[in-house]
């Protein structure tokens, strides 16, 4: 008798917390991974719309909107 096996490969939603913090991590340059502005944005990232916003929105302005959004808070 042969046993079935799967293998579980999870789909990357395109506005799941993982894709935002790959585009977080990929501005390193404007948001260092040590700054308050990185933690807070992590912090931020985990309401649903405010990723997708970030995800979204055109990526020359999204340094710009994390920062508007910290100074908001």
């Amino acid at each position: 008798m042969s046993q079935a096996t799967s293998s579980f490969t999870p789909i990357m939603h395109p506005y799941g917390t993982p894709q935002a913090v790959k585009v977080l991590d990929s501005m390193s340059e404007e948001v260092p991974e040590d700054s308050l502005l990185y933690f807070f944005s992590l912090r931020l990232l985990l309401n649903k719309d405010k990723r997708i916003m970030f995800l979204s929105i055109n990526p020359k302005i999204r340094f710009l909107w994390l920062k508007t959004e910290m100074e908001d808070s």
